[in-house]
């Protein structure tokens, strides 16, 4: 018989006894039946990065253990180490190197009790990070520039697929029947391979007979180009690979096809999923969302259990309201949701953690019905240009440059409702948009270039943030003349007052036609203007364009200056778009408008705390916010808040209906029934 045959036949019986385990436990009632991770909302995260030294496996884990936490939080699924970065599996593998010794087998143990409470098991899996392999086979690590090879990261012209990911992937299905894997030190860990067998690859490829190893060389980009396809490659193969072995086997690569890897989703991932940043989750959370919702796969989003960010802060777990506003991002763009901690050395769980997660498991689902997978109505659209960051990048999958959350930051700040659109996401659909936002980018591809001057003659609205992307509408915007001024101090009126930046500046001659918005002025003082547009506006066919003369989103990033969020909110005012919703009250509700339910769905998110302050490491307090005041188009039925179910006094006037919100906790939804 067959290897493939014998893993069929194994993963068989074990599903067979798990079943009959189900049958025959204690009379409870039986729980929902086991859900496709595509229709999956509330997941846990449990992993460890098994060291080999550990003698113990298992020793403390038991069913009554695991058993006790599924039925008190009620996840969809759980996710379980498998082998972490350091490459040790934390199961008996026969395919890997697993540690030293094994009380019990964990995983069996595992996959019987998340069997009977019919939840989901899925594995966390190391994938290109693997120090064990590049030691004990360092034939197989990449080669750094410098010619040294590699002690964390595998060769994609090594062995490792053929050898240990794939027969590992094929031993979980067949030997254990868990439900798929999660693909961790995946993309964002690619580094450039200088290996022989790499280098020989990259010449006959590209004919080129020279070796880019740094930016300054002028093929360096090309060779991030080869590097990446190299990983896509990879990616493919392995997915393949198992989706042959196993068809109901569910599969990521962590990170995959989100703003790490902007581009279209072209291997057969069955879900997209990625952990957030442990500091400041609650903005990095609403960025990740918008880049994940519009890619057309089911996707969730894993928010850390506590804070760290190194070997100087202590670790420290985060507050279930913390968590909570971490979620209500995500879900407010129609994702599901999983929070991550770590394991105990010898694979079992804190049973604690129980009363913080079944807390935010009734937060969750008290919201789901309004969330999980619903769409987002064509508002705003925030162009991620890709092609310009791939240009800039000194690494194959670095996530974009600070300028573009921070930019998204500034929009969410001022309560308009944003997607995040790659260009394959855009292209074709701009009518749909009242207001495009071009963040700062020096490039765009022709076609797209073309298409959104065609946008804007056609009525649209278009706004242009920075030095260099003003450039590349110069005529559109009517610049008769410009020269690039390098990084300054000025300051910048907006909503009556002075705030100062620091940024380079596009000083700027207009045509007649064209209107300065706002001015740069040389000190704290209106007396002291230098006479050089902030700010400026033209009509163009039969729509408009406005442009930020400096790199607003660079200086958000740097400073979150009101003046600067006040001067995105003034220009877009004089572009005047049209709008579905406007919010209005406090700048510290993010929004949301989704399709779901058949209705339209307005979610306001409680943005305050202090998760922007680094030396918290946490917090367990939100201010509400009170008096908010939510217009809308039009004259709907009823507006019922939601998850509470409480209708809401209207008041119709000119075509818009405004309803107030007395106060706002975290996160709440505004069900309109037209």
């Amino acid at each position: 018989m067959t290897r493939c045959r014998i893993f069929i036949l194994m993963k068989r019986i074990c599903l067979l006894l798990a079943a009959t385990a189900c049958c025959v436990s204690a009379g409870s009632a039986q729980p929902p039946a086991t859900l496709r991770r595509s229709d999956c909302f509330f997941g846990i995260h449990f992993d460890l990065h098994a060291t080999e030294d550990i003698t113990d496996a298992g020793r403390t884990l038991t069913e009554p253990m695991v058993d006790s936490f599924l039925k008190r939080v009620r996840p969809d699924f759980i996710q379980i180490d498998c082998k972490g970065h350091y490459g040790i599996s934390s199961y008996p593998t026969r395919a890997g190197h697993p540690v030293k010794g094994f009380d019990k087998d964990p995983l069996q143990l595992l996959r019987a009790v998340t069997k009977q409470n019919n939840v989901g098991l899925y594995m966390h899996y190391s994938g290109v990070w693997d120090d064990k392999v590049c030691k004990e086979r360092p034939q197989w690590a990449m080669v750094k520039a410098n010619g040294e090879r590699s002690t964390q990261k595998v060769s994609f012209f090594s062995p490792y697929l053929d050898s240990i990911l794939i027969p590992q992937l094929k031993e979980l299905s067949g030997g254990y029947g868990v439900d798929g894997a999660w693909i961790d030190g995946d993309c964002w860990a690619v580094e450039t391979d200088y290996s022989r067998a790499a280098l020989q690859a990259w010449h006959q490829r590209t004919g080129y007979t020279d070796t880019p190893r740094g930016k300054d060389h002028p093929h360096y980009t090309a060779y991030l180009d080869f590097t990446r396809d190299l990983f896509r490659n990879y990616m493919r193969t392995y997915i393949n690979a198992i989706h042959a072995f196993d068809p109901s086997f569910q599969i990521t690569s962590n990170w995959s096809y989100s703003s790490l890897m902007p581009e279209p989703v072209a291997n057969a991932v069955d879900y997209l999923s990625g952990d957030v940043t442990p500091q400041d989750g609650v903005y990095r959370s609403a960025f990740e969302a918008r880049a994940m919702a519009p890619q057309g796969k089911p996707w969730d989003l894993m928010a850390w259990g506590f804070s760290w960010n190194g070997a100087k802060m202590p670790m420290s777990n985060k507050s279930a309201t913390q968590l909570k506003q971490e979620a209500a991002q995500v879900m407010a763009m129609g994702g599901g949701i999983q929070f991550y901690y770590t394991q105990n050395r010898d694979l079992s769980l804190k049973p604690w953690l129980a009363n913080t997660l079944s807390e935010l498991a009734r937060f969750c689902r008290e919201r789901q019905a309004f969330c999980h997978k619903a769409q987002a109505l064509p508002q705003a659209a925030l162009l991620f240009p890709a092609r310009s960051y791939r240009q800039q990048a000194t690494s194959p999958f670095p996530g974009p440059p600070a300028k573009l959350p921070a930019t998204l930051y500034a929009l969410l700040d001022n309560q308009l409702p944003v997607e995040l659109l790659m260009e394959h996401h855009l292209q074709g659909r701009m009518r749909e948009y009242p207001l495009i936002i071009v963040p700062e980018c020096s490039e765009l591809e022709p076609d797209l270039l073309s298409e959104l001057k065609s946008y804007v003659r056609e009525g649209g609205r278009l706004l242009l943030v920075g030095v260099e992307t003003a450039g590349l509408f110069a005529q559109d915007l009517g610049l008769i003349s410009t020269h690039r001024a390098e990084e300054k101090s000025a300051f910048i009126s907006a909503a009556g007052q002075l705030g100062g930046i620091r940024s380079p500046i596009l000083e700027v001659s207009l045509a007649s036609d064209a209107m300065t918005l706002s001015s740069f002025y040389k000190s704290n003082d209106y007396l002291d203007t230098c006479q050089h547009p902030a700010a400026i506006l033209r009509n163009v066919g039969k729509g408009r364009i406005a442009a930020l003369l400096f790199d607003a989103g660079t200086a958000y990033a740097e400073y979150k200056s009101p003046s600067i969020r006040d001067l995105f909110a003034e220009t877009i005012s004089a572009l005047d778009p049209d709008r579905r919703v406007t919010v209005t009250g406090t700048h510290l509700v993010h929004v949301a408008v989704n399709k779901g339910l058949g209705k339209t769905l307005v979610h306001l998110v409680n943005i305050a705390g202090e998760h922007t302050n680094r030396a918290a490491i946490g917090y367990d307090q939100l201010p509400p916010l009170t008096d908010i005041l939510v217009q809308i188009k039009g004259r709907p039925q009823k507006v019922v808040l939601q998850p509470e179910g409480r209708q809401l006094p209207l008041i119709y006037k000119d075509g818009r209906t405004s309803v107030r919100l007395p106060r706002l906790d975290i996160h709440s939804i505004l069900e309109i029934v037209d």
